[in-house]
């Protein structure tokens, strides 16, 4: 029997993980070929009982900030003049231009200003918007119209329970592949499998 395979991604979890880890900043390739280990992962998980094709890629991130605000000396920063906006912007141009892959957009709000608790600086404060509804939402819609069978979360977020505990009363089997982190229980507990 085939069944279809969504993997959802986080893009701000992945993005410090894989940065942590690897000490660069990732490229769409390492998307890619993390995609790749995935399904080898859920393939070895199914151990041959189904034939898993991956339906779709589905990227939840935010475009970077690229407002102009003024710091705390009064100087102005002009955010789309810097190469880390050129940078991201150009990552999540590829990876939306790519076979499969959807880009789910929120929104990047600067909040004010916050002191780093190593330098001691002031630094601008940045929230996203939207990113987590629109996870949860998707995973909801993909449940109920029973798009797929499995669903796989790149993600450690334990604000997605609900939409986990929604798709699997719906009959999806969900994954989660923490990317090598600690999960907390309660996110743990309410996932079919624990990919590492």
């Amino acid at each position: 029997m085939t069944t279809k395979v969504n993997i959802l991604i986080d893009g701000g979890f992945f993005w410090q993980c894989f940065k942590k880890a690897n000490k660069r900043n990732p490229q769409p390739a390492d998307v890619v070929k993390t995609v790749g280990d995935v399904m080898t992962l859920v393939r070895n998980k199914t151990n041959g009982e189904t034939e898993d094709i991956l339906f779709r890629v589905f990227y939840y991130d935010c475009r970077p900030f690229g407002g102009e605000i003024k710091d705390t000396t009064g100087k102005i920063i002009n955010y789309s003049a810097s190469s880390g906006y050129a940078m991201k912007n150009k990552y999540l141009d590829t990876l939306c231009s790519m076979d499969r892959f959807a880009l789910r957009l929120g929104e990047l709000s600067f909040t004010g200003w916050k002191q780093d608790i190593y330098s001691k600086q002031m630094k601008p404060d940045f929230k996203q918007k939207s990113v987590d509804m629109k996870f949860g939402l998707d995973m909801a819609t993909m449940a109920t119209k029973r798009s797929v069978d499995k669903i796989v979360l790149i993600a450690g977020d334990s604000d997605f329970i609900a939409p986990i505990k929604f798709a699997r009363k719906e009959g999806l089997l969900i994954y989660l592949y923490p990317l090598g982190n600690p999960i907390k229980q309660s996110l743990r507990g309410h996932c079919d499998y624990v990919l590492k």
